[in-house]
């Protein structure tokens, strides 16, 4: 009875175990891929007049559903800047009712969106399909 090359065999498990681990990062890029949530956290508080003000000189940072990474950064008198892979956007930030407002310098309007304040987290809801993204504290 012949004997198995042990080369052979070398060969074949690593390229097996190079499949699987192909096949875990496809898994991982696809997890990275889900849907955020549509809703805040119910123990989220709006944005007040107060905690705006106490949100100068803090950065946060979190994902989109779609991958995107978001740099929030507070500064003084209510300048604001959102970084992002396809660029920088700055102005200032004013509370109308409880949506959170920014006059953008490079925009013709302003955008409002809901947003939310829990411990070290800020959760954003996009206008354009409803999804709550948490950025932390950094």
């Amino acid at each position: 009875m012949p004997t198995a090359n042990p080369c052979f065999v070398s060969h074949l498990t690593l390229l097996r175990r190079a499949r699987a681990t192909a096949l875990v990062a496809v898994v991982l890029a696809i997890g990275v891929a889900v849907a955020q949530p549509k809703e805040f956290p119910a123990d989220a508080a709006p944005v007040t007049t107060d905690s705006l003000k106490g949100l100068a000189g803090k950065k946060f940072v979190g994902k989109r559903a779609d991958g995107k990474t978001w740099t929030m950064d507070f500064g003084p008198d209510f300048a604001y800047r959102l970084t992002a892979q396809d660029g920088i956007l700055d102005g200032k930030v004013r509370l109308d009712g409880e949506k959170l407002c920014q006059d953008m310098r490079k925009t013709l309007e302003s955008s409002c969106n809901d947003v939310r304040l829990k411990d070290n987290m800020l959760f954003y809801k996009r206008n354009s399909n409803g999804e709550v993204v948490t950025l932390v504290a950094q």
